[in-house]
């Protein structure tokens, strides 16, 4: 078996003095170890090609001029599609393409597989031989390997050959590691100058405001008032395109309040008596701070942050610093916490990415994160040191930071990131196959009105799990009836055909909105899911009926959380039962016969699931809370979150459970947590019976990929193995034998 580790590496770099020449060593290693006739490796230059680094067998000649683009040839679509690509007889795959001055055209074999870390593509590894069909699925295996092995190193070759060959008078020179890991938020590259926000989400007051006259003061102000206008209706009018469910709940209280004579019309009074205008903004907004701050009502309370974010944006336009929507476009913002609305604002005014250093990363913000397209990542320390504007490459896919990259590390993130922007082109509507052809469901979790617009891109069948609860969390507030049947009927219409699976509001937890709603000793076992809808009859009752009547004609499924009880989900029918009478009395447009379905996320679903298979017409598996109900295990917590562990024997045989029932019963199972997106347990969750997964929208290319690898009897092989396993030693030893590892 070929295993390198760390100090192997090391060596090899020591016995070389360039990038090329260890390239050299690892083709020749892993040449002989699968004897082959040809082993290259293929490296993402700056522009994006793949540029032919090292090789043997092929022409020594093309090493550095060969390069094919993404999707070009065998190897360019093994790397697009980030998946190996084994041909018996390469020139008949309809991928080939024979690349010119190699001697390409004597190899018969071909198996290329990508070099990868998170979304960054690196290269390829690539295998020929004379004979037809001289590699193995377990050949395929070894390379995946080999290139998981190789992918950390290859991705910072470059600059450990320095660090390993710099000059000793130089050494001191060399900074200190500016790599740093951390926990992943939200998938995506982030490449951008730091901006840091104060612990109240403000952005630091930095009074670099030119001198003027006192006579000019007033115009100084009058035009700040106009440029903040503007800038709001600019970014409300984009936020109305792009995120039409929440654009009015944010910048639109900005402009009311910025017009309102008692907030503006104060601070300009301020400077007719002699006040500077910066003086008169910063005197008038600490007051307003301090008065909403005292309230009894934690909604008026949590208005202090639009008045701070109002302010800040006053306090810039009076020196002239921000362009047409701000000056957020191209940063990347640090801050302790954020609130859920800020983070919007940050998606509005084009930043690139976040990172969050305290302990304000709840479960919805990260998803809020995800939806908005914001790489995102935590880390709680380091980053004290780390300068304004310092330029910062955050890799939320794979947890790193890099602060100050040097050239190499820059143009590969940049050409990692130009390749994630073509993988979100539209792909036709369907099912994922398996590699026989056995169709896989492919639904979209939903959480904003955006999310509906990528899911149709993304070929989407349907939305598997809507998240009610965003526009809730967003404003803070609960939304009317008729604001939410707005918000449902276009997520609706974002995506014309297929289910349509509305979770009733989720909130508790780390999910809860504010303090009128109960600040718990335990808020993950206090009143959260279908507790906090069933407690609060009239909001429950005003959800319900926004979601029958948004489903007028649709395939309308109403999803209950956190159920642990069929009699929770006797309540509720009753109640959709009565609702539906109340609304064909009213001759409101509605769905007549909704089906009612409940999440499996709690161990006393699991053993109470063949009375919810009977009673329900649907069964939805929330991994993300199963795992941590189940394992007991709060994967926001640093100090366990190694614990949680979706292939954990307990949850494999709980899920198998939970299949069994619904095919006993007859009802469909299918599953909307991050688990159901993972390659072992996707091939996992085949084998037991699944045939439905909803995922985040752009994450549906990767299942389609990963279903394509295996076969109905294979997984199914794959299924009964893990279920024989005992322990997390056992089942992790059947992963790394598949090569899922």
């Amino acid at each position: 078996e070929l295993v390198w580790n760390i100090a192997e590496l090391s060596s090899l770099f020591e016995r070389r003095t360039n990038v090329d020449g260890f390239l050299e060593d690892v083709v020749n290693r892993v040449a002989d170890h699968l004897e082959s006739d040809v082993c290259s490796i293929y490296l993402i230059d700056g522009t994006g090609r793949l540029v032919l680094r090292a090789t043997r067998g092929l022409d020594p000649g093309s090493v550095g001029t060969v390069s094919l683009a993404l999707g070009e040839g065998i190897t360019g679509t093994a790397v697009k599609e980030l998946r190996p690509i084994r041909a018996g007889s390469a020139s008949r795959n309809p991928n080939f393409k024979l690349i010119p001055r190699t001697g390409e055209e004597r190899y018969m074999s071909l198996l290329a597989v990508p070099i990868r870390r998170g979304l960054n593509r690196i290269g390829a590894l690539v295998v020929q031989h004379r004979r037809a069909d001289a590699f193995s699925r377990e050949d395929t295996r070894a390379l995946q390997a080999i290139a998981g092995q190789l992918a950390a190193t290859l991705e910072n070759a470059e600059l450990m050959m320095e660090l390993h060959h710099a000059p000793e008078s130089d050494r001191h020179d060399v900074p200190p590691a500016l790599r740093f890991t951390c926990q992943r938020a939200s998938d995506g590259i982030a490449i951008g100058r730091v901006r840091r926000f104060d612990s109240d989400g403000l952005l630091g007051e930095r009074s670099a405001l030119p001198a003027s006259d006192g006579g000019d003061q007033e115009e100084v102000f009058l035009s700040a008032v106009r440029r903040t206008e503007e800038q709001l209706e600019t970014i409300h009018q984009e936020l109305e395109e792009r995120l039409s469910d929440m654009a009015g709940l944010i910048f639109g209280s900005h402009l009311l309040m910025l017009r309102d004579e008692e907030f503006s019309g104060r601070m300009l009074a301020a400077v007719r008596e002699g006040r500077s205008a910066e003086d008169a903004v910063r005197t008038v907004v600490r007051d307003y701070v301090e008065l909403l701050g005292a309230s009894a009502n934690a909604r008026t309370r949590e208005m202090t942050h639009d008045v701070r974010d109002l302010g800040s944006r006053l306090l810039r336009n009076l020196g002239d610093e921000s362009d047409a929507t701000g000056e957020l476009a191209g940063r990347v913002a640090v801050a302790d916490e954020l609130l859920p609305s800020e983070l919007v604002r940050l998606a509005a005014e084009r930043a690139e990415g976040v990172i969050l250093t305290g302990g304000g990363a709840t479960a919805h913000l990260t998803i809020l994160a995800r939806s908005l397209e914001l790489p995102a990542v935590i880390i709680r320390d380091h980053l004290d040191a780390v300068p304004e504007d310092e330029l910062v490459v955050v890799d939320g896919t794979e947890g790193v930071i890099h602060v100050a990259p040097g050239e190499a590390v820059l143009a590969r993130y940049q050409a990692a990131r130009a390749a994630h922007r073509v993988e979100r082109a539209a792909v036709p509507r369907g099912p994922a196959l398996t590699a026989d052809g056995t169709a896989i469901e492919l639904l979209a979790n939903v959480n904003i009105l955006h999310d509906a617009e990528v899911a149709g891109r993304a070929g989407a069948q349907g939305i598997g799990l809507y998240r009610s609860e965003f526009p809730f969390l967003v404003r803070n507030d609960f939304p009317s009836e008729e604001e939410q049947y707005q918000i449902y009927r276009s997520v609706m219409e974002r995506v014309p055909d297929g289910p349509m699976v509305l979770r009733t509001l989720d909130v508790g937890g780390d999910k809860l909105m504010n303090e009128e709603q109960g600040r718990e000793a335990n808020p993950f076992l206090g009143q959260r899911g279908i507790r906090f809808s069933l407690a609060h009859a009239e909001l429950f009752e005003d959800q319900l009926r926004a979601m029958l009547r948004a489903g007028e004609g649709r395939d309308l499924r109403i999803l209950l959380p956190m159920v642990s009880s069929v009699d929770e989900l006797d309540r509720t029918r009753e109640l959709v039962g009565r609702i539906l009478r109340d609304l064909a009395e009213e001759g409101l447009p509605h769905h007549p016969t909704p089906g009612v379905g409940v999440m499996i996320e709690v161990p006393s679903a699991v053993e109470c699931v063949e009375d919810f298979a009977r009673r329900s017409d649907f069964l939805s598996i929330g991994s993300n809370d199963l795992v941590m109900y189940m394992l007991a295990v709060d994967r926001a917590n640093e100090q366990v979150e190694p614990l949680y562990r979706p292939l954990h024997p307990a949850i494999l045989r709980a899920l198998a459970r939970v299949m069994d029932a619904g095919r006993r019963h007859g009802r469909p199972v299918s599953i909307c947590g991050e688990a159901g997106a993972a390659p072992a347990m996707l091939r996992f969750l085949v084998g037991i019976g699944l045939r439905t997964v909803s995922a985040d929208p752009l994450r549906l290319s990767r299942v389609r990929d990963r279903a394509a690898s295996f076969t109905v009897a294979e997984a199914e092989s794959f299924a009964r193995s893990m279920l024989a396993a005992d322990s997390i030693v056992g089942v992790e030893k059947v992963v790394r034998a598949e090569g899922l590892a």
